[in-house]
């Protein structure tokens, strides 16, 4: 059941990186939570909204759920193309989902 929620959590902000024509950016987890973030990687982070945290556990769940590289999932009915890459800046990592 976990998956399916972190699936929909990931749903939502492929959405909203849909509308803004950025990627989903998720930072490594700091005391179990994740911040979330839209922007261009290729761009400064002062660049990029912020959209609020996601628990650890429900990023770990997403990232069970994907893979690095090309995706292509069903979620909630609806089809979703990306690709998950990995960027570091400053002393934290993040995963990035780019729709494609």
């Amino acid at each position: 059941m976990a998956t399916n929620d972190a699936l929909s959590t990931l749903a939502e902000y492929l959405e909203l990186s849909l509308d803004t024509s950025g990627s989903v950016i998720m930072m490594q987890g700091c005391d179990g939570l994740c911040a979330m973030y839209i922007g261009r990687v290729t761009e400064d982070q002062g660049h990029w909204q912020y959209f609020g945290v996601i628990a650890a556990l429900t990023a770990g769940d997403i990232l069970k759920m994907t893979h690095s590289g090309s995706n292509r999932i069903e979620i909630d009915g609806q089809k979703y193309r990306f690709i998950r890459s990995f960027t570091h800046f400053e002393d934290r990592g993040a995963i990035v989902f780019s729709p494609t």
